[in-house]
């Protein structure tokens, strides 16, 4: 168990409430705030506002629940008896602006300046550029070396899973007595824990958010070429994989990236540098080559409702990724949108999304199993409304895969995303004996190019 510790967590989403749950599950006291009130009104009625496996055994444990506050106001908390408060809220990108929004972090850091308590550790796991969190500090009044980082590293649908076996721990700051009483914090934890500077805390974070997408769109790229080529997918992914400076983990094909995180950073990394002074042809291009794909991946969903003559298609898994319902950047939707425009009856199937239905406001008709599902202003969901239908108790026999499409009649085929799926992978047989269709491998059909 960690040391009892009075922590303050700002911001009740991914990060921030994963993180609070998990160290008041280790026996530290946590007092959570967020602005919105909604938000506190169900978590202290005991109603996560979001899915994330694994985290509602933890929030509802008894133990936790009693170690834990929630509130809508700074005032409300204790500030002397506290010992490290966690900005955890989000940064988006400005679509106007093409770089990251830092109200949110604005307005908690100035909230924070009016503090008075010397030994407080503030600590910024916002992901957030060198330069603008200067900014921040600048406008709000607060000495920028007063802050301490600590990046997050969870990964959505894992993220339980992330904070209680983290890969690493990453600290940065200057004030060797506020990163000593993190470490503290982090003492239980059985992984290294890496203390470096402030800049370099936040490129460790960035950079690791490059190089993921960077190694999913080489895969991508090596997909389309093996299609080409006429390979066999499945062979030749396995033998590049099985070198070990390289290795089968994270290596796999997808119909593209997406999420909150890996787009955003991108677009942050790209504008940390001077374009005309530094010349970055591999990190300035990955999203453009993850665009590439998105569009390959319609087509040849495209080719095959035409050459069999089919009667629709059926997306499954409408979020960016399996075991989520967070749709920001998913790539069902890009693919969706592409499909929409030659092919009218494609729809969208997610049991998380339309049984939970955290992420977006859904209407349900009741003559039929289709939902209609309506933007939000919120800015978790851009793009036109999609129609997702519930197939009442389908069960796979893996966890339901961000961007599988099933063909309807006669032939369902499947595409996978963040799960390789070949021969050895099917659906239940009570998907087939129930619409009675044929199984096909997407990458199966594209390698043999079969009618």
């Amino acid at each position: 168990t960690l040391h009892n510790m009075n922590i303050v967590i700002i911001g009740t989403g991914y990060v921030g409430l994963v993180t609070g749950v998990g160290l008041a599950s280790l026996g530290n006291f946590v007092n959570f705030i967020d602005l919105d009130e909604n938000k506190i009104k169900d978590l202290s009625s005991k109603k996560i506002t979001f899915y994330e496996p694994g985290l509602e055994e933890y929030f509802n444990d008894d133990e936790t629940f009693k170690r834990m506050s929630f509130s809508s106001d700074y005032a409300s908390i204790e500030w002397d008896n506290i010992d490290i408060v966690f900005v955890c809220v989000q940064t988006p990108n400005n679509i106007e602006t093409n770089s990251v929004d830092t109200k949110f972090l604005e307005s908690a850091i100035k909230e924070i300046n009016n503090v008075n308590n010397n030994d407080l550790v503030i600590t910024v796991k916002s992901t957030i550029p060198p330069y603008e969190i200067e900014k921040v500090c600048e406008k709000v009044g607060m000495d920028s070396s007063k802050l301490t980082f600590n990046p997050e590293f969870l990964r959505e649908g894992t993220a339980v899973e992330d904070f209680f076996k983290p890969d690493r721990i990453v600290l940065g700051g200057t004030d060797t007595e506020k990163l000593t009483k993190l470490k503290e914090l982090y003492s239980g934890f059985d992984c290294e824990i890496i203390t470096t500077d402030s800049i370099s805390s936040q490129l460790i974070k960035y950079l690791a958010n490059t190089y993921l997408p960077l190694r999913l769109s080489f895969v991508n790229e090596a997909t389309r070429l093996i299609d080409y080529s006429g390979g066999n997918l499945d062979d030749v992914l396995k033998g590049v994989g099985l070198d070990n400076r390289i290795g089968q983990h994270y290596f796999r094909p997808s119909p593209s990236w997406g999420g909150s995180c890996f787009p955003k950073d991108l677009v942050e990394v790209n504008n940390f540098y001077d374009h005309e002074k530094l010349n970055l042809p591999l990190i300035s291009n990955i999203i453009n080559s993850n665009d590439i794909h998105v569009d390959w991946t319609s087509q040849n969903i495209r080719d095959l409702y035409e050459s069999k003559n089919l009667e629709g298609v059926i997306l499954i898994g409408v979020a960016f990724k399996e075991d989520t319902d967070d749709l920001r950047n998913s790539p069902t939707t890009e693919v969706l949108k592409n499909l929409k425009s030659s092919i009218e009856n494609v729809k969208v199937f997610d049991e998380i999304i339309v049984t939970v239905s955290l992420r977006v406001s859904t209407s349900f008709s009741k003559d039929s199993s289709t939902a209609q599902t309506s933007s939000e202003k919120n800015g978790t969901w851009e793009g036109p409304p999609f129609q997702t239908i519930k197939l009442e108790s389908i069960r796979l026999e893996k966890p339901i895969i961000s961007l599988l499409a099933l063909v309807l009649n006669p032939t369902i085929v499947i595409f996978h995303s963040t799960g390789l799926l070949n021969s050895q992978w099917k659906p239940t047989s009570s998907l087939f004996e129930k619409f009675g269709l044929e199984f096909v491998s997407l990458s199966d059909s594209i390698i043999s190019k079969s009618p």
